[in-house]
């Protein structure tokens, strides 16, 4: 037990729970967007799925940084068609996500097939490139802390930073400007958005096309960082885990940020936790993200029952 302590506190844990919490975040501030503007996106996992094979097999002929953009607009694309299918042909958007998710399981096998000459598991013929990691050395100049903070804060994923300030950037974008707050209405009473002519259709396509991007951005950290490289089914329910931190994390731009957090050291635990006690099965460790996943979403459901009769309560 001392060791798993020693673990947990140490920069190595630190720097693994930025990593596996990346492509989480990227994921759930793009599930909160789309679920904002009222058009849940269940479609995650799958942009996720694309974001990772795109990403590959362009880094593959172009460099790291067009393959993310590429990743970003393959998103953007599944993303359109959600909007397409679902606001101009009526469908039910938790169907058109779920056909995402399993056309980007079989389509992302299939592709891959074609890529590598007959592999249908992973890309390890594809000469891919990764994501470079953010140096930041200079910092042990500082006295007394230098050491530390190049420890903790030196060698995570550029991508890692651009999450960090995407949080920021969408808080600011949803609560400090008009667009914001046309989106959040559209999400809470479309009604009056649409009377006050603004165009609530428009905004919702708008908002999964980010979803999508983003989502799809979190794929390529995962392909291009996390592992450098495309396996099958590789996100492993990541975006699944994302929509429950959507909902853990009270559709907040920071509360997704803690939710995301609080999965990635779980996801660490299942990582480091089997050097550590080798007498636990493998498959129970890797369960945890997950049951942690349905802890999350039974306490945010008690939570808004709760609330729910409060309002209730008051009104009598």
């Amino acid at each position: 037990m001392i060791e798993l302590f020693m673990t947990v506190f140490s920069a190595t844990f630190f720097v693994t729970v930025i990593r596996t919490s990346t492509p989480l975040l990227l994921a759930t501030l793009g599930g909160l967007i789309a679920d904002l503007s009222g058009a849940l996106n269940v479609a995650l996992e799958g942009m996720m799925l694309v974001g990772c094979l795109t990403a590959v097999i362009v880094s593959v002929f172009a460099p790291w940084y067009i393959a993310v953009l590429a990743a970003i607009a393959a998103g953007a694309l599944l993303g359109a068609v959600i909007a397409f299918f679902h606001l101009r042909l009526k469908a039910d958007i938790i169907l058109v996500g779920f056909a995402i998710n399993i056309f980007a399981a079989g389509g992302t096998v299939f592709a891959l097939t074609l890529a590598t000459g007959g592999d249908k598991g992973t890309s390890i013929n594809l000469p891919s490139k990764a994501i470079p990691a953010l140096d930041l050395s200079f910092l042990g100049v500082i006295p007394g802390i230098g050491h530390t903070l190049v420890q903790f804060l030196s060698g995570h994923s550029i991508l890692s930073w651009v999450a960090a300030f995407l949080v920021f950037a969408i808080w600011y974008f949803l609560y400090r400007t008009p667009w914001g707050l046309w989106l959040r209405g559209v999400g809470e009473y479309p009604a009056a958005p649409e009377a006050a002519g603004i165009p609530v259709n428009a905004i919702r396509t708008w908002s999964l096309l980010v979803s999508g991007g983003l989502a799809a951005l979190g794929g390529a950290q995962l392909a291009m960082f996390n592992y450098v490289g495309f396996t099958r089914d590789m996100t492993a329910g990541r975006g699944f885990i994302a929509l429950g931190a959507v909902l853990l994390g009270a559709r907040h731009p920071v509360g997704a940020l803690l939710a995301a957090l609080l999965f990635g050291v779980f996801e660490a635990l299942a990582v480091v936790m089997p050097g550590l006690f080798n007498w636990i099965p493998p498959e129970l460790i890797r369960m945890i993200p997950f049951v942690i996943t349905l802890l999350a979403l039974t306490l945010f459901s008690y939570r808004a029952l709760r609330a729910r009769q409060l309002r209730t309560l008051s009104k009598i």
